[in-house]
């Protein structure tokens, strides 16, 4: 009964009952200006009360990346920039569906891993153009990424179960 929901005028909604009830939650949002563009929410796969928020505001002349997450469905939430490119708005972030250390982030520069549940980022380019990254997924039944760009195409990484294995290591 958890829904998440993202405005292109800076609101975060989230229901708890399936709809019956909304709570704004954009203001818990510490370090976020008013009126961003919310290109993606994205629900924890492994704990209700995580979600993911990206959100933009180069339309501001701002080009920083602004991600955040929250593990209380959104009374608190925690910036997870570090390690990205300072100028590169972001469009997505997504938790893996094995690992929930294991986060991907799409941004205007490209693609990024965080092994770490956010608190440190990595390019996962590798050879990939240095396109704008709008979406991510992980395939559920061949645990492939998808990367989809903006004007280069879509990507896949085959089996991302050593991108898996990794985080693992690094959380014990």
């Amino acid at each position: 009964n958890v829904i998440w929901v993202g405005t292109d005028d800076g609101n975060v909604q989230v229901t708890r009952d399936g709809g019956k009830t909304w709570t704004n939650v954009i203001k818990n949002i510490q370090g976020l200006a008013p009126n961003a563009w919310i290109p993606t929410i994205d629900a924890s796969p492994s704990d209700p009360g995580t979600a993911y928020v990206a959100a933009d505001h180069h339309q501001d002349d701002d080009y920083a990346p602004y991600l955040y997450k929250t593990t209380d469905y959104g009374r608190t939430w925690k910036r997870i920039t570090n390690g990205l490119p300072a100028r590169g708005w972001a469009h997505v972030v997504r938790e893996d569906l094995k690992n929930k250390n294991l986060l991907y982030a799409g941004t205007e520069t490209g693609v990024y891993a965080s092994f770490d549940g956010g608190n440190r980022w990595v390019s996962l380019r590798n050879g990939l153009p240095p396109a704008p990254v709008r979406d991510v997924i992980v395939h559920p039944r061949d645990n492939d990424l998808i990367i989809a760009t903006h004007g280069r195409g879509a990507y896949v990484i085959d089996d991302v179960t050593p991108l898996q294995q990794i985080s693992a290591a690094l959380s014990t």
